[in-house]
């Protein structure tokens, strides 16, 4: 890791995390972040969000950061969408049995799941973790009496709302029992991710750089603070960890800093020099749909 020490020239790519990361614990974005973007923008970079939020959650979000077109990746990779038309670009949800199987396995313990079906939220109980879901993502919940035949339309992601010492041990053991057919990680302490297993932040912004925007891979930067995290920290020619998060996001960055200096960060690559050989970042256009 090299502290706060400027990386190397202007990147071509910059894709950040959003809660935790871009978004202070309350919401707000951390100071000198929207000029920070804006830099980034101005001077040619391509600013890509990769959040485990819903598209309808990023999408507003997104936008007041002047981050109006061009591809957004949601629900921890499982969702690549345009924000200009809202059309979904690449979409990987969850087998529909493997989902069901999963919400019975919450039931027996007693845990809350969230569903995200068609980018809506279902869940079978109006309890804390729904308001807080809801409140905190600005979001609509509709409550069902029954998640399974919900999530056996193949859900885009399940998470499991749990007390952050719960979190810890359920992730590995969801991971374990269906090791095959899903994936889980911690995002905020109290949310398990749960997607289908192919699914990393990594993998998709791998294909966002590659189809859609032509960067070269050693022009990647990419921001983070929760071990959802780390695969596209690992993944970038150069990671970046707000000092403030997960133990195991700051070991896989190159770099490390407060997130209060995302933004300064951010103005310092864009004034930063191009390297010699420019690769063509422009957008393409590829057949769309969900």
């Amino acid at each position: 890791m090299d502290g706060g020490r400027l990386p190397y020239t202007r990147p071509g790519l910059v894709a950040c995390d959003m809660d935790g990361t871009l978004l202070e614990p309350d919401g707000a974005f951390a100071e000198g972040v929207p000029a920070g973007v804006a830099a980034l923008r101005a001077a040619g970079v391509q600013v890509v969000i990769c959040t485990g939020r819903m598209f309808c959650s990023a999408r507003p979000r997104a936008a007041e950061l002047g981050l109006r077109d061009g591809p957004i990746v949601c629900y921890g990779g499982a969702l690549v969408a345009d924000l200009a038309s809202g059309d979904w670009l690449r979409h990987e949800p969850i087998d529909g049995e493997a989902a069901a199987a999963l919400v019975r396995f919450a039931r027996e313990r007693g845990l809350h799941v969230n569903a995200y079906v068609d980018d809506a939220l279902f869940v079978e109980e109006e309890d804390r973790w729904t308001r807080w879901t809801v409140g905190y993502a600005q979001v609509e919940a509709t409550v069902v009496d029954d998640l399974v035949p919900v999530v056996e339309r193949g859900p885009t992601k399940l998470v499991i709302a749990v007390e952050p010492d719960v979190a810890a041990r359920i992730a590995p053991e969801v991971t374990q029992r269906f090791a095959s057919r899903l994936r889980a990680a911690t995002s905020l302490p109290h949310f398990v991710e749960i997607t289908a297993a192919a699914v990393n932040k990594a993998a998709t912004l791998e294909w966002v750089r590659s189809t859609l925007l032509g960067v070269a891979a050693d022009r990647t930067l990419a921001c983070g603070d929760g071990l959802n995290d780390v695969d596209m920290l690992k993944w970038a020619a150069v990671g970046v960890a707000v000092e403030e998060g997960a133990e195991g996001a700051r070991r896989a960055a190159r770099m490390v800093v407060p997130r209060a200096r995302l933004g300064a960060l951010f103005e310092e690559l864009a004034a930063a020099p191009v390297p010699p050989r420019e690769e063509d970042t422009s957008v393409r256009t590829f057949p769309t749909g969900r």
